[in-house]
C-alpha cells in the first residue's frame, strides 16, 4: 500500500513539474484579454453551483434539498441570537445568501460605512454580480436583487459570521493566466484540451516567446487552483500534465520536442 502511495505521488510531481513553469507577474489593469469560451464556460459552472440552477433534475433537486436543510440551520443559529450587531465593520465579510428556497450560498461582500459596496460568488472577483439594495443592512441582515444575465433573484443576506463580534475576511482571489504556444514547425496542428475540454488549436509557429495574450498564443484567464492539459500535435506527438493558476501572473507554458510526454 505505501509502494502504492508512493508511486502516485511521485507520478504527480512527475506530470506537474516535467514543465518549465516560468510564472511572469502582469498587471490585470492595464493586461487586457480577450474572454475565451472556456473562461465563459467556468463562469456559467460557478452561477450555475451559485444558484442550484443544474440542468440535470436530479442533481438540482439534491442541491435543492441541501440548500433547504442549511437554510433552516442558518436561520436557527440567527434567531437564537439575543441581540445583534449595530453595523457591520467596513472590509470584506462572508455571508449566507439564500433565495429562501432553491440555493443558500456563500457569498462575499465588501462593506463600507454599514453599505454594500460589491458582491462575488466563488470567491473569485471575475465573479463580482451586478446588484441593487432593497433594503439596508440591519440585525446583521440585508436584502438585495442579483442580476444573472436575464434573470433577477431576490435574496436574504445573513452576516452569520459577525453574529457575536466583528469578523472581517480576506478579499476575493483574482485570476490568473496561463500561455500556451510553440515554437515546433507544425505547431498550427496541435490541438489543446484543459480539464478534458477541448479549446483549439495553437495559432501558429512563433519562434521568438510571445507575450501573454499576444498573437501566436492561447493565453486563458482562470480562477487560482490546479488544472490539467493535454495536447497533441502531428503524429503521435503529445504533452500532457498539471500546473497551477496563482494571482497576478501569468503562467508560460511552450510546447516543444523537448518537453513533449511522447
Amino acid at each position: 500500500m505505501k509502494k502504492h502511495i508512493f508511486f502516485f505521488f511521485t507520478f504527480l510531481f512527475f506530470t506537474s513539474f516535467s514543465f518549465s513553469q516560468n510564472y511572469i507577474v502582469i498587471n490585470q489593469e492595464s493586461k487586457r484579454i480577450n474572454n475565451h469560451p472556456f473562461l465563459m464556460s467556468r463562469i456559467t459552472y460557478e452561477i450555475a453551483a451559485f444558484r442550484n440552477s443544474w440542468e440535470n433534475m436530479k442533481k438540482r433537486e439534491e442541491e435543492v434539498n441541501k440548500a433547504q436543510a442549511q437554510l433552516s440551520i442558518i436561520k436557527k443559529v440567527y434567531n437564537e441570537v439575543d441581540s445583534y450587531p449595530e453595523r457591520i465593520v467596513d472590509g470584506w465579510h462572508i455571508v449566507m445568501a439564500t433565495d429562501n428556497y432553491n440555493y443558500c450560498s456563500p457569498a462575499k461582500v465588501l462593506i463600507q460605512d454599514n453599505q454594500i459596496i460589491e458582491f462575488v460568488i466563488s470567491n473569485w472577483s471575475k465573479m463580482s454580480i451586478p446588484f441593487h439594495m432593497l433594503s439596508p443592512i440591519e440585525n446583521a441582515k440585508a436584502l438585495i436583487t442579483l442580476d444573472f444575465n436575464d434573470n433577477t433573484d431576490v435574496l436574504e443576506l445573513y452576516f452569520i459570521n459577525d453574529l457575536r463580534e466583528p469578523k472581517v475576511t480576506e478579499q476575493p482571489l483574482r485570476s490568473g493566466f496561463v500561455k500556451f504556444w510553440s515554437d515546433i514547425r507544425n505547431a498550427h496542428r496541435i490541438k489543446l484540451w484543459l480539464e478534458g475540454d477541448y479549446l483549439e488549436n495553437i495559432p501558429k509557429r512563433s519562434k521568438d516567446e510571445p507575450e501573454c495574450g499576444e498573437d501566436g498564443s492561447i493565453t486563458l484567464e482562470l480562477k487560482p487552483g490546479f488544472y490539467t492539459f493535454k495536447a497533441a500535435g502531428k503524429g503521435r506527438i503529445s504533452w500532457e500534465g498539471t500546473f497551477e493558476i496563482k494571482e497576478d501572473t501569468c503562467l508560460d507554458f511552450e510546447l516543444n520536442k523537448d518537453n513533449r510526454t511522447r
